[in-house]
């Protein structure tokens, strides 16, 4: 897949990341489910522990594709960010800022 200069791209990690080339993005951002059950909708249940195994898995797949010295910025909510700064670290980023 060739990406167009200056484009958005939008879609489900996991569908859309595996055709784009490695170190070929300059940044991610993602709003993910936040492993809070939101409504009881199926798409945001998780246990604690595979919410975080959940965010290394996609967090994986952005390294991948990030040019070095590339970002990720990554949205959760307060009672699960703690996971997904976890998962986020073991797929090999630096946690470097929060806000």
């Amino acid at each position: 897949m060739s990406l167009p200069t200056n484009s958005i791209v939008t879609g489900d990690t996991f569908k859309t990341l595996p055709d784009f080339p490695e170190n070929s993005v300059h940044a991610v951002v993602t709003d993910p489910p936040y492993g809070l059950n939101f409504m009881s909708r199926s798409w945001d249940q998780f246990k604690p522990r595979e919410y975080q195994e959940w965010c290394e898995e996609w967090a994986r797949e952005v390294k991948r594709v990030l040019k070095p010295g590339g970002h990720l910025l990554a949205f959760s909510g307060n009672r699960t960010h703690h996971r997904l700064f976890t998962g986020v670290e073991d797929a090999g980023f630096e946690i470097r800022d929060t806000v």
